[in-house]
């Protein structure tokens, strides 16, 4: 197995991991259990954060975060719970960030990882879907339409303006494996009108999805729901 190394978003949440003391830590491992799955780090965090109180919301978002990580590199990389774990505390005892660490917080370190391995619910299951949703070659992340007013002159330009346009601008930025990129396309009204039905017509198609996941019982993993 490669060597697993702690990128640097996650060390801070490893490191409330490992510090956490046991009673809180168990409370933490029961409300992931607990609750229901979220796509949406922010909505489950906000969730959880009732029954743990005594850690702040960004400690949490941290932990939670170092956590669903934990489990997307599983899914990813298809390791056994006992690669991970041997691989994480490799990387922890190897990397200066976590040089203060004792011999017994490593050990706790271990206990703990094989504890969350060994949870099958919310950060489980919502892991599995954000790895899902990450297997496209090109990710959406954001999208702006501008809107112009182009004048079209007369055939004697100092004689003014014969008409004018309304041009319409979409851009959509996404994220590829090179990284972040946008383009442009150029649209006339009708070409946002038919743009506006189609994604009226999916929102719907997600209902009638959602209305049939409910009846069977099936938990709908929406990546934009929030706590309630």
């Amino acid at each position: 197995m490669k060597s697993l190394k702690i990128p640097e978003q996650y060390q801070l949440g490893i490191t409330l991991i490992i510090k956490i003391d046991e009673s809180l830590f168990n409370r933490l491992l029961s409300a992931i259990t607990e609750v229901h799955p979220f796509v949406d780090i922010d909505s489950l965090v906000l969730e959880i954060s009732p029954k743990i109180e005594e850690v702040s919301i960004n400690d949490l978002q941290e932990i939670l975060k170092a956590i669903r990580s934990i489990y997307s590199l599983r899914i990813q990389e298809n390791l056994k719970n006992t690669e991970i774990i041997t691989g994480l505390v490799n990387a922890v005892s190897s990397n200066d960030t976590f040089s203060e660490l004792s011999s017994e917080e490593l050990a706790h370190f271990k206990q703990r990882l094989t504890k969350l391995l060994a949870i099958d619910g919310s950060i489980s299951i919502s892991s599995q879907a954000i790895s899902l949703l990450q297997e496209y070659d090109s990710i959406f992340l954001n999208s702006r339409i501008l809107t112009d007013v182009r004048p079209v002159f007369k055939a004697e330009k100092n004689e003014g303006i014969a008409g004018a346009l309304v041009v319409h601008t979409l851009k959509i930025a996404y994220q590829d494996a090179s990284g972040s990129r946008e383009f442009y396309v150029a649209l006339d009204s009708t070409d946002v009108q038919k743009l506006q039905e189609q994604l009226s017509q999916s929102l719907l198609e997600v209902e009638v999805i959602q209305a049939m996941l409910n009846k069977a019982d099936v938990i709908y993993l929406d990546p934009n729901s929030s706590s309630k």
